[in-house]
């Protein structure tokens, strides 16, 4: 199960993304944080696998949030979820040399509260799914003894009635 926090200072937003990961399978949304200040908090609480996180939010923006993440979890996962304009075509650029490790545009203009969960979920499920096992350790191998010696067993003499056989 790949764990996910999402951070967005709108409650629409964050119920948007919520509804559309908790359909997914494979996918648990464990918690939500309304600025990146929040989410610093919540990241080491919650030791989520994944993080999708706005740009534009109060007391911590998403690219300042992103650095001050990247200090001391390197290696987590975050999808930033913003606007497609010129702005935000421009922040999201900024917070992926931040360390943004990839984006999602949010939907706009797609009709109804349905259609932005189905576009939501399309574009960002598979993203988390391929994001969101790198930071698993690999399976242990299993425990096994030394492998048994090829050949005849030491000490084992020929079967009686059986030449050749040991």
């Amino acid at each position: 199960m790949i764990s996910v926090l999402v951070v967005d200072d709108s409650v629409v937003v964050r119920r948007l993304i919520v509804d559309a990961l908790g359909e997914a399978p494979g996918i648990q949304v464990v918690g939500t944080a309304a600025n990146g200040l929040l989410a610093q908090a919540k990241i080491d609480q919650l030791k989520p696998d994944v993080v999708t996180m706005d740009i534009e939010m109060p007391q911590m923006d998403g690219i300042e949030a992103v650095r001050e993440l990247r200090k001391r979890h390197t290696q987590l996962p975050v999808i930033m979820f913003s606007t497609l304009s010129a702005a935000g075509a421009t922040a999201t650029l900024e917070a992926l040399s931040a360390g943004a490790t990839d984006y999602v545009t949010k939907p706009s203009n797609v009709g109804s509260v349905k259609e932005s969960i189905a576009a939501v979920r399309e574009q960002l499920v598979p993203k988390i799914q391929a994001l969101g096992g790198r930071r698993r350790p690999p399976p242990a191998a299993p425990l096994r003894g030394p492998a048994p010696p090829a050949g005849p067993r030491p000490g084992a003499g020929p079967v009686p009635g059986r030449p050749g056989v040991l």
